[in-house]
C-alpha cells in the first residue's frame, strides 16, 4: 500500500484534533454503500454544463475524525458531507476561474487509520483508492470529453492519487495533464521517476507535479516524510532560498473561531532541510487551529497561498494555449 508510517505522536495529535479514541469500535468496511458517480449526489462539486476550456479533478483532505462510521465514512452522513463540501469549497475555489469542477465524494479512512500497521490499514485504505480510482476513471469516460485538465488533492487526497500514479498511471495521459497540485503529502524522487511524472520547477511548465508540506522551525507534519520534494509557491521552484513575503499575494485563511480573512502579503517561505515549505510563525498564530501540533501549518498548506495558487493556476492555463 502506498503509504506512509506516521508516528505514534502524529496520530495522537491527530486525534486529539478530533475528538476521538484512537481505539473505538469500528464498523465493517464493507458497511457503507459503494458510490454511483453517474448520480450527482456522489460529487461534492460537478460542473453539470462544463463552459470552461479546462477541468480540475479534485481529491479533499480528511474531513472524517472519529471512527462513529467504522474506519472507512458513509457516504451518506449528513454531516460529514457538509464537511467535505466546505472544505472542497475553499480548496477547489483557487481554480474556478479557469477551469470546471470535479470533485467526488469518497469513503475516506479515518485519521486513525493512519494508526495501523500498512498490513491491518490496507482494507480501509482499499476501500477509499477504489473510490477514487472509480471516480477517476468515470469522469475520464463520461466528463472529460478531451478537455486538458488538472489534478489537485490535498492530505488524504494527495494520498489517494499518489496511489492512482502509481497503479494506474496509464489512465493519465500526458497530452491532456497540465499539471498536478497533489499538495500536503510527501512525494520522493523514486516515486517521480515510478511515475514519469517530473517535478515542476518553473512557473509555467506543464506536466508537472507541484507539492509542499508546510512546517515552521522545529515543526513536525505527519505528512511530511524523508526524502520528500518541494515547489515554493511563492517562486514555483525548488530553490532553496528564503522568499520574502512580498511574493504571497494574499492568503484566505478561515480562523479558529469559523471567521475568514484575507491578508496580502502574509507569509515569507524557504524551503528546508527536509523537503519542508517551511514558513515564519504567523503573526495570528493565537487565531489558528494548531490542534496538529506546534509550528504544523498542514491545515493551512492552500490557505496560506491562496491567490498564488489562483495566479499560477492561470498561468499554466496560459502556456497550455500557447
Amino acid at each position: 500500500m502506498n503509504r506512509m508510517r506516521v508516528s505514534f505522536l502524529a496520530v495522537c495529535l491527530l486525534a486529539l484534533a478530533a475528538g476521538v479514541c484512537c481505539w473505538a469500535d469500528q464498523l465493517p468496511a464493507t458497511a457503507h454503500r459503494v458510490p454511483d458517480y453517474s448520480t450527482d449526489g456522489d460529487w461534492s462539486m460537478r460542473s453539470a454544463v462544463p463552459d470552461k476550456p479546462f477541468d480540475v479533478f479534485f481529491v479533499h483532505p480528511t474531513t472524517y475524525g472519529t471512527t462513529n462510521m467504522g474506519m472507512n465514512a458513509s457516504l451518506d452522513d449528513p454531516e460529514n458531507r457538509q464537511e467535505t463540501d466546505a472544505t472542497v469549497r475553499s480548496q477547489v475555489s483557487v481554480f474556478k476561474e479557469r477551469c470546471n469542477i470535479f470533485a467526488p465524494r469518497y469513503r475516506q479512512m479515518s485519521i486513525n487509520v493512519l494508526g495501523m500497521s500498512d498490513e491491518d490499514g490496507k482494507p480501509y485504505f482499499d476501500v477509499a483508492f477504489q473510490d477514487v480510482f472509480n471516480a477517476f476513471a468515470h469522469y475520464m469516460k463520461y466528463y472529460n470529453n478531451g478537455r486538458p485538465f488538472f489534478l489537485a488533492s490535498h492530505s488524504q487526497g494527495s494520498d489517494m492519487l499518489h496511489s492512482v500514479f502509481a497503479e494506474h498511471r496509464d489512465l493519465i495521459p500526458n497530452d491532456q495533464l497540465v499539471a498536478a497540485y497533489l499538495i500536503g503529502w510527501t512525494f520522493t524522487d523514486k516515486d517521480l521517476e515510478a511515475f514519469n511524472l517530473p517535478l515542476a520547477v518553473t512557473p509555467d511548465q506543464l506536466g508537472g507535479l507541484i507539492t509542499w508540506n508546510t512546517v515552521g522551525a522545529g515543526g513536525q507534519s505527519p505528512t511530511l516524510r524523508a526524502g520528500a520534494r518541494c515547489v515554493n509557491p511563492l517562486t514555483w521552484t525548488d530553490s532553496p532560498g528564503n522568499a520574502p513575503a512580498d511574493l504571497d499575494r494574499c492568503a484566505v485563511i478561515e480562523l479558529n473561531d469559523g471567521s475568514v480573512t484575507t491578508m496580502p502579503y502574509f507569509t515569507s517561505a524557504q524551503i528546508n532541510a527536509d523537503g519542508g515549505l517551511q514558513v515564519p510563525t504567523p503573526a495570528i498564530v493565537d487565531l489558528l487551529n494548531m490542534n496538529m501540533g506546534k509550528e504544523c501549518y498542514h491545515r493551512y498548506d492552500y490557505a496560506f497561498f491562496y491567490s498564488n495558487l489562483v495566479y499560477n493556476i492561470g498561468r499554466r492555463c496560459d502556456a497550455w494555449v500557447k
